[in-house]
């Protein structure tokens, strides 16, 4: 056998190894055919005007200048910002809560966690229908419960004070169950040794969850969080078939701008301005969230 003489030069793409790369190419083409590539179209189409027909036109920043000095689309903005900011605690507290009490041996826990799983699994589009009705001004179960307590119904649709919470209502119920296993998986990481020590080391329930569980969940939490950012700023379905947008913008978030700009007004690069602004947002809260796990 004729031995490899030493210092030869091997090139690197003889150590590639190339069927693992062949068993991701056709999910790596989808990515790069229905995210990258949509990703850098979207930066180019927010420089140029362009109504669907003909050629666009290059014009610079303008279509950031002016929705920048849109006031529907700021209030957008702060919509997006407030729907998220109320959205995103709950849904951790409660998630977090509904995991901690159903990780116990406690009965009927499958059914319960099933049951609060449930949403998770429907149509947005049904569950936006459901809670139209619920939060009907005439006979849904909300002001129904309302009166019998000595209250005055609420016209929740119509009007700009309570728009938002109903929606904001509908997405904990969704949303709840999906994070909730989620910090299952994370506390069914947790080594039972740790409890089973700070339990003879006479901690109680609280500080076992304050000072164990907790700081163990450190990873989960902050997935939780990125992920439940992410859906609530990008959240459509929802909103527009409980309320569209209103009433009087009340509840348009900046995707519903960017949708009305898009396909009601024909504005294609306003709305893809809208759009870039709405990726450097989730990007950056995305990189301060990452920054500050990496500083713990």
């Amino acid at each position: 056998m004729r031995e490899k003489k030493s210092g030869s030069y091997t090139p690197f793409w003889r150590n590639i190894k190339v069927v693992p790369y062949l068993y991701i190419l056709p999910n790596m083409i989808l990515f790069l055919t229905f995210m990258i590539i949509p990703i850098f179209m979207s930066f180019y189409y927010s420089t140029v005007k362009w109504n669907g027909l003909g050629d666009p036109k290059f014009i610079g920043l303008e279509n950031y200048l002016y929705i920048f000095t849109d006031d529907v689309f700021i209030k957008s903005m702060f919509n997006t910002v407030y729907y998220s900011a109320v959205t995103v605690p709950i849904l951790m507290v409660l998630s977090l809560l509904f995991a901690v009490l159903l990780n116990n041996k406690i009965p009927l826990r499958g059914l319960i966690r099933s049951s609060i799983y449930a949403p998770a699994v429907v149509s947005t589009v049904v569950v936006g229908t459901v809670f139209i009705w619920i939060f009907q001004d005439q006979l849904g179960l909300i002001n129904y419960i309302i009166t019998l307590l000595g209250g005055e119904g609420i016209n929740w649709q119509n009007d700009t004070r309570f728009a938002m919470v109903m929606i904001i209502v509908a997405t904990i119920w969704q949303k709840t169950g999906y994070n909730m296993v989620i910090y299952l998986a994370g506390l069914q990481g947790i080594p039972t040794e740790l409890m089973e020590a700070a339990t003879i080391d006479g901690a109680t329930t609280w500080q076992k969850f304050r000072y164990v569980t907790l700081p163990l969940l450190k990873n989960t939490h902050m997935f939780v969080i990125i992920t439940s950012l992410i859906n609530s700023f990008r959240s459509f379905d929802l909103i527009y078939t409980m309320t569209q947008g209103g009433p009087l913008n009340a509840t348009k978030t900046i995707v519903m701008y960017v949708y009305e700009q898009a396909f009601q007004k024909n504005y294609y690069g306003r709305a893809a301005a809208a759009g870039v602004v709405l990726f450097v947002l989730m990007v950056a809260f995305t990189v301060v969230q990452m920054k500050a796990k990496k500083e713990d």
